[in-house]
């Protein structure tokens, strides 16, 4: 399931695995969501972070200092 996807339906129509644990446990509704709302940020960022990064890793390798095209790296 695509990342954004994801925060959309997180908490209304799938309980992900930290809120099922902490609902036994009483921990407050707020609380929960907090903790939910964090990890969901935090994997947002990652996957975010890791994308520019590979874009920007890709395109160095791929382009010479002219800003030409390196077919020969291609192959």
């Amino acid at each position: 399931m695509p990342t954004v996807n994801g925060i959309a339906a997180a908490g209304m129509v799938s309980l992900p695995g930290m809120m099922t644990g902490q609902i036994p446990a009483e921990i407050p509704l707020l609380e929960e969501l907090k903790y939910h709302i964090l990890i969901m940020f935090l994997i947002v960022d990652g996957t975010g972070i890791g994308l520019f990064t590979a874009v920007f890793r890709v395109r160095n390798w791929i382009v010479d200092c002219h800003h030409r095209l390196r077919f020969d790296r291609l192959d």
